[in-house]
């Protein structure tokens, strides 16, 4: 049963002090971690992607109060209380978006929504398959390009032109516009205008290149809208929270782990000549050498070995620096368990309390792969290497498309935040417990 603290001499209003400070916290921390996830700005339906950035904001805003009561020195602060608070805040903000959300339907036109793509050439194509791929029939019954009932007659080059106000107004709640300005000359600058002022939403694409693993943001010069790409670095602020988290964290399971790991260094010991830890060297932030430290699991020899047999070092390097599960000579029995549970990786805790590496951030990469990721090397070495990481949760050593792993780094990149990094050390539980990709 949650019970209110008992009042004493430097309550203000009958509250206790400490209280009050938590409250000032909880308020401010809740709209920065809104504010920063934009969980407001989003008009979609109540669904599992809503009440998944809720999940987020919740975990990021429990862990803003936590290092607050920290920062703060709250001793007097009941755990119980903070539990309570912060769940019963959760449910009521999630309450809060769902009602909002579903009075925001009922407010919403019944009819069908229409996507009309205007352009022709190859951008107007791939946009039109796109959309009705993904799309249609949600959020759009029909994605269609423009005919003469809608009052909308695209000239030769493309340009769009509305021709008949009537027809616009009718339809200006239901349609919205796609152009494919890649497909169109100049004279398109002019027809937008034409378009937004009749009541179309309209939506403005350059043209085609892949930008997904870059964040996006809009704005304006001079009235003129300007589309920003960013590789997602996090400010002064979030790196700060982020390097509190990853040497309390690597603190609190170094403590927990301490006696395993004296078991596994016996075990490592005792099974085969050699030191118990293995180091290697990679890179860190900025391209600096870093030697990262694991359990041995492979003979004393296996540099020897691997480079000894020629034909072996080839389907070492085709494989991505790996041989194929199964077939690999250099690893001893206990390092093969030690590979599969993930366990050979604990004293890389090690170096995140050091700082050279993060619980969460980019696979560590040897020197020579660093070629692997052309230009992207360096946005990937921006950042210190990772414990775990969007590799990781995905499938590790079962992802043998090299520019696959590439991607998934460079899109880590792209979304890193305190919040995603809180997502994949939950999804990093699972991965290791069903031994995903591990050999």
């Amino acid at each position: 049963m949650f019970v209110w603290p008992g009042a004493t001499s430097s309550d203000i209003l009958g509250w206790p002090a400490q209280y009050i400070v938590l409250f000032l916290i909880a308020v401010t921390a809740w709209n920065t971690v809104g504010a920063y996830l934009g969980i407001y700005q989003y008009g979609d339906s109540y669904g599992p992607r809503t009440l998944s950035r809720l999940v987020r904001a919740a975990l990021l805003w429990a862990v803003a109060i936590g290092v607050a009561i920290f920062l703060f020195k709250l001793p007097n602060v009941s755990r119980f209380f903070v539990l309570s608070f912060v769940s019963l805040g959760f449910a009521l903000m999630a309450s809060r978006d769902y009602f909002e959300r579903l009075l925001g339907r009922r407010n919403q036109p019944t009819q069908h929504r229409v996507a009309i793509v205007i352009g022709h050439g190859a951008q107007a194509d791939w946009l039109l398959e796109y959309l009705r791929k993904h799309f249609s029939p949600k959020p759009y019954a029909t994605v269609r390009r423009p005919d003469a009932h809608d009052g909308i007659e695209p000239h030769a080059n493309g340009t769009p032109y509305v021709n008949n106000p009537t027809c616009t107004q009718e339809l200006g709640r239901l349609v919205e516009i796609f152009v494919a300005t890649g497909d169109m000359s100049g004279d398109a600058c002019d027809a937008v205008p034409q378009l937004l002022k009749r009541g179309f939403t309209t939506h403005i694409m350059p043209t085609v290149f892949d930008a997904s693993i870059f964040r996006l943001t809009l704005s304006d010069l001079g009235g003129v809208p300007l589309i920003t790409l960013r590789g997602g670095e996090i400010d002064a602020l979030e790196a700060a929270v982020k390097r509190v988290i990853d040497f309390m964290g690597a603190s609190l399971l170094l403590t927990l782990a301490a006696p395993l790991m004296l078991v596994l260094s016996l075990l490592v010991k005792i099974s085969s000549p050699g030191a118990v830890i293995f180091r290697q060297e990679r890179l860190g932030k900025n391209g600096r050498r870093i030697y990262i430290y694991k359990f041995r699991t492979m003979r004393r020899d296996a540099e020897s070995i691997l480079k000894a047999n020629e034909q072996l070092y080839k389907e070492y390097v085709a494989n991505n620096y790996k041989l194929p599960k199964g077939r690999d000579p250099r690893i001893t029995p206990v390092g093969r368990v030690l590979r599969q549970t993930s366990l050979d990786e604990l004293p890389q805790l090690i170096n995140v309390l050091k700082g050279e590496m993060s619980l969460v951030g980019p696979r560590p990469v040897v020197p020579d792969e660093i070629e692997q990721y052309g230009d992207c090397a360096s946005l990937l070495l921006s950042v210190p290497p990772g414990l775990t990481g969007q590799w990781q949760v995905s499938g590790r050593s079962d992802i043998a498309d090299y520019a696959q792993r590439v991607r998934l780094d460079m899109e880590y990149l792209r979304d890193q935040s305190v919040a995603t990094d809180l997502r994949i050390l939950l999804q990093t539980v699972p991965a290791v417990l069903l031994r995903q990709g591990a050999h």
